[in-house]
């Protein structure tokens, strides 16, 4: 059975999966449009002068959830901004978005949990939180780009790719739903 990562020989190569979809230049206007976008959503609700859809696109309630939402669409609207950008360098259309899916469904979780260390290690951020958000909001987008470039022309088999689409439906369904009533046990099992 021949796998990419390994050579001719069947002998494993690491340095095909390393190479494999990297640019050489990391695009930072990306990471910061995509902040921007995020400041965007964060923004948004007061902007609109509330309302459904303001609530549904940004912070109607203050959340950790409403952060990982705003995340979720900033991504994705940067998403949308590359495919146009790059169109006609993607090989194909249905693993860029296949691709940008997971991201967008999974990297808001992953920001979170590396946002939430401090406070799991005991530390009171107090004064220093809004930095420290700030900087971890880039962070994540640097770490979604970074996703990007790992999974660039990955080809999904079928069975996986509808669990991606299950997981990108899932986090739209719940970003809504959870825009009007955010769960009081969402860390904890209340019985």
């Amino acid at each position: 059975m021949f796998f990419p990562a390994q050579g001719s020989r069947g002998k494993c190569d690491f340095s095909l999966l390393y190479n494999s979809g990297m640019r050489e230049n990391f695009p930072w206007w990306k990471l910061f449009l995509g902040y921007l976008f995020f400041l965007f959503f964060h923004e948004i609700y007061g902007l609109l002068g509330g309302g459904t859809l303001a609530a549904i696109l940004g912070e109607s309630i203050e959340s950790i959830y409403a952060h990982m939402k705003m995340y979720f669409y900033a991504y994705l609207l940067l998403s949308l901004v590359d495919y146009f950008v790059r169109r006609s360098q993607i090989s194909s259309v249905s693993s860029f978005w296949t691709t940008r899916m997971l991201i967008a469904a999974s990297f808001p979780w992953m920001s979170i949990a590396i946002w939430f260390i401090p406070i799991a290690l005991g530390f009171d951020m107090g004064m220093h939180e809004l930095a420290y958000s700030l900087t971890l909001t880039a962070l994540g987008f640097y770490f979604a780009i970074r996703l990007e470039e790992g999974l660039e022309g990955v080809r999904f088999r079928p069975a996986l790719q509808s669990l991606i689409w299950l997981a990108f439906a899932a986090a739209i369904i719940t970003y809504i739903g959870f825009s009007f009533r955010v769960p009081q046990n969402f860390f904890i099992v209340v019985e």
